[in-house]
């Protein structure tokens, strides 16, 4: 099964066979069948943790258990991890599985039996050097592509430009990778009317945006919100004007709200050049900002974090 790395997380998600139903694309056919696991270890059905998803409208329950999990392509020979928390799930808000990086333990039936996440695991049986753990989404638009990377026990020096900036962890665990959003700029235009506290998580694809700055994306790149799917589509006609400006979208980081060292992150308008099937049942080009209606909603996700 392919997952996608969480940084909010500290489990397995994995689709279950029972959320494939008719009309659903054919690589669904690669969800979970708790019925063929041999070492499948059943717990029971709780929600899964999605405390600051939550905010964003995401929800759902899982089959949770326990399993033997192996890192790595099948027969490629990596890594076996026995007695691993594994969610299996039917929500259609998630349409593919989460591998959690952080070390923190996972309770979901009570805060009295917490059980070993996956670098958790790693760290404790000496498999990796230290509980860290570092990943790149990787950009499929660059030619040639960017591919994604992931370390746990490290990290690969060759997927960051150095700076000297360095944030600290947030208060909140579940609210850890916290970052100051100095600004947001095109060219000669502003995109971000303040500076914003944000919640950097891969377990979402967008970037969640005060409402005054997804008013300015509007008017510099033309797109307008679709009601009916609470997305930025962009028709055709948009998209090849947008995609031959291909103009620069510049996200400035910091420790605070102004001044003081900070970081720049580049985008190409190919970044923000993406498409979505479901829920619309139609393939269709969008801008991957959405409305955020108050702070805890502000999210920086995938799509940040392939320049990233």
């Amino acid at each position: 099964m392919r997952v996608l790395p969480a940084s909010s997380g500290s489990s397995l998600w994995v689709v279950l066979a029972e959320g494939c139903i008719e009309g659903d694309p054919g690589n669904c056919a690669y969800a979970f069948n708790i019925n063929q696991s041999s070492t499948w270890d059943n717990q029971g059905l709780f929600q899964l943790p999605l405390y600051e998803e939550s905010q964003l409208g995401y929800s759902g329950n899982a089959d949770f258990g326990f399993d033997t999990v192996t890192l790595g392509w099948q027969g490629s020979g990596g890594l076996t991890l026995t007695h691993q928390v594994v969610a299996g799930f039917a929500t259609k808000d998630f349409y593919i599985g989460n591998l959690g990086l952080t070390p923190r333990p996972v309770n979901f039936t009570d805060f009295n039996h917490p059980q070993k996440s996956v670098l958790g695991t790693l760290r404790n049986e000496s498999k990796v050097a230290s509980s860290t753990w570092a990943y790149t989404a990787g950009a499929s638009y660059r030619e040639p592509e960017m591919f994604g990377s992931l370390t746990f026990g490290g990290y690969d020096s060759t997927r960051f430009v150095p700076n000297n900036l360095s944030f600290s962890f947030g208060a909140d665990i579940s609210r850890d990778l916290i970052v100051t959003l100095q600004s947001v700029t095109t060219g000669t235009d502003s995109l971000l009317p303040n500076s914003i506290t944000t919640f950097i998580d891969s377990t979402v694809p967008h970037i969640w945006l005060p409402i005054e700055a997804c008013s300015l994306f509007e008017s510099v790149f033309g797109i307008v919100w679709d009601n009916a799917t609470d997305l930025y589509l962009v028709n055709d006609t948009l998209h090849d004007m947008l995609l031959a400006e291909n103009t620069n979208i510049t996200f400035t980081l910091g420790n605070v709200t102004s001044g003081g060292e900070t970081v720049d992150i580049v985008f190409p308008y190919e970044a923000f050049d993406l498409t979505i099937t479901l829920p619309t049942n139609t393939t269709s080009r969008y801008f991957p900002i959405r409305r955020a209606h108050n702070d805890t909603q502000f999210t920086l996700g995938r799509t940040f974090l392939q320049e990233a």
